[in-house]
């Protein structure tokens, strides 16, 4: 006994039940009893109590009346498993797969039911990851995307309740090796006589490519389509990337960079005699080392073409500055009434702005700058030419400093420029409509005429540009000819123009009108009323004045004592 210690323990069969005899603690209860009974029956027959039992646990379904077996009473597990075990056969007899698979597939299932994993997941989705992990254990050629093509299911559905079932399941699914997939792709191909040899030499390139670690954490399928590919060139079958693609269920891009991973490889670079007769010993290393190593050389390279940038910089802007100061110390001074005006304006206060002067500010400033500059030239040329001394300016202007302020210089406004097209001739007209190539050579005229080769590239662009328009033409008119030699073709009949009698009004509400009336600017005016307002409002034919005063001074005067009497 537990509590006691004691060894005196009373079991009555009968109850099932164990009981200590020194302390009185029930030790066990409703005790499942294994013994075997047996009853006598009415024709003196023996038997034995009760019925066998599987390991399953499902019972016999009762029967209702004679010859009606139904599935009520049976438990839930036993619905399940027998539904389970329909949907794997189906399936099983889309793949192709033996009877030894779909046993194997079914014992998974059973022992995913038992675990409860069908909670919270659709059946199938269940039954496509047993049976891809009979296909994973038992070497077949199927992938989880034929499976994921027969039920129309996302493969990354299925893939996450396959990685679910053989981990709780405890199975460690083999890696698969991608030379099973070889003769089913190359079956699909169709080459024919010559199936056997290209599906040797893509088992060849597909050993080459795993012992070089493009295996490992790839596709199968991108590695098969790869290896297909090179194959069926070196046997001279045109098949196309998407002919593979097509076949193998991968991207144009995965299939390009498997590719390209092989051709970074020493066995690329062999000619199709020596790969077949010769095996190299060495092994590269994997892609993505590869790729690692390079951007890390990669980054490296960038900071230092950086840090050589930064000193280049730093010395082109010691540079600057020393020409900067050699230029403006070798740059002519001005004399005369320049130097006076450079003197008027303060260097600390003036901007010399390098591009033109904001539109808004007012144009007089500048005109007013420039009759100065324009009539300080007059007079120093006049004082220069003639020799007088004592020729003044028309009137003493303000400083130039005064008028322009802190305005952009004459450099930034370009008031040369604008003094210089303004003081050239203008070009008199070419009369009679013949161009003037004086001083056109034949050389400059060559220049705007295209070569052969130009042609070609401007031709070729023109026709890349209007290839949908030209071909629409090309339709159309093969269309149109088709029509005329059946007999169906109908011209567009063209619709003749109305001549427009054209006539002379006599005032401008008559213009109105008739302007009115032919071209309808809106169905909902009547243009009746209209035309009766306007001649209410011409009186009688006459125009009124603009501001609506009468014509007749003797009638405003009568209007006028009227207005009046009213008001009083």
């Amino acid at each position: 006994c537990g509590t006691c210690g004691g060894s005196d323990i009373d079991v009555d069969q009968a109850r099932g039940s164990a009981v200590c005899t020194d302390c009185g603690s029930v030790l066990e209860d409703n005790i499942i009893v294994s013994e075997v009974q047996f009853v006598e029956g009415s024709g003196g027959v023996s038997s034995a109590v009760g019925q066998f039992v599987s390991a399953d646990g499902p019972v016999k379904a009762p029967l209702l009346g004679s010859g009606f077996h139904t599935s009520v009473g049976k438990e839930s597990r036993a619905q399940t498993l027998q539904g389970g075990k329909r949907q794997i056969q189906h399936l099983g007899s889309q793949l192709q797969l033996n009877q030894h698979c779909l046993d194997t597939a079914f014992n998974f299932f059973k022992m995913v039911v038992s675990k409860h994993l069908t909670r919270g997941r659709k059946t199938e989705h269940v039954i496509a990851a047993c049976l891809y992990l009979v296909c994973r254990t038992e070497g077949t050629p199927h992938m989880l995307l034929d499976l994921s093509d027969l039920l129309q299911v996302n493969v990354y559905i299925l893939g996450k309740t396959f990685l679910l079932l053989a981990r709780e399941l405890c199975i460690n699914a083999p890696a698969i090796d991608p030379c099973l997939y070889i003769p089913r792709f190359a079956h699909m191909l169709e080459f024919g006589v010559k199936t056997h040899e290209v599906s040797m030499t893509a088992l060849r390139l597909v050993q080459r490519m795993k012992r070089d670690w493009m295996h490992t954490g790839r596709r199968p399928s991108g590695l098969c389509g790869a290896a297909l590919l090179v194959a069926a060139r070196m046997h001279k079958f045109r098949r196309t990337v998407k002919d593979v693609i097509s076949v193998v269920k991968v991207c144009q891009t995965t299939l390009r960079k498997r590719l390209t991973e092989f051709e970074d490889t020493p066995t690329s670079q062999l000619t199709i005699d020596e790969f077949m007769r010769v095996d190299l010993e060495q092994e590269c290393d994997p892609p993505s080392f590869t790729a690692g190593q390079h951007k890390t050389k990669m980054q490296q390279l960038e900071q230092e073409l950086t840090r050589k940038l930064d000193d280049v910089e730093g010395e082109i802007s010691c540079y600057k500055n020393e020409i900067e100061t050699e230029l403006e110390k070798s740059r002519p001074k001005l004399r005369g009434i320049y130097a006076a005006c450079t003197q008027e304006t303060d260097p600390a206060n003036a901007e010399v702005l390098s591009v033109n002067p904001d539109p808004a500010e007012p144009e007089d400033e500048v005109q007013a700058a420039a009759q100065r500059l324009t009539q300080d030239f007059l007079c120093h040329v006049i004082q220069e030419e003639e020799g007088w001394a004592r020729v003044e300016c028309l009137h003493k202007a303000p400083p130039l400093g005064a008028i322009l302020g802190n305005l952009p210089s004459a450099a930034g406004l370009d008031l040369q420029q604008h003094l210089e097209s303004a003081a050239e001739p203008e070009a008199e007209q070419v009369e009679g409509g013949e161009l003037d190539l004086d001083g056109i050579d034949d050389q400059e005229i060559e220049k705007y005429i295209l070569n052969d080769k130009e042609v070609e590239v401007k031709t070729e662009l023109w026709m890349k540009q209007n290839a949908e328009y030209l071909k629409e033409q090309k339709e159309k008119e093969a269309r149109i000819q088709k029509e005329k030699e059946q007999g169906t073709y109908k011209e567009k009949a063209k619709k003749p123009k109305k001549k427009r009698e054209q006539k002379e009004a006599s005032t401008a509400g008559e213009a109105i009108e008739m302007m009115l009336e032919r071209k309808k600017i809106s169905s909902k005016i009547n243009y009746d009323v209209l035309r009766h307002l306007n001649s209410r409002g011409t009186g009688g034919g006459r125009g009124s004045s603009p501001s609506g005063a009468p014509s007749d001074p003797a009638a405003a005067a009568g209007r006028k004592r009227l207005h009046g009497r009213r008001k009083r």
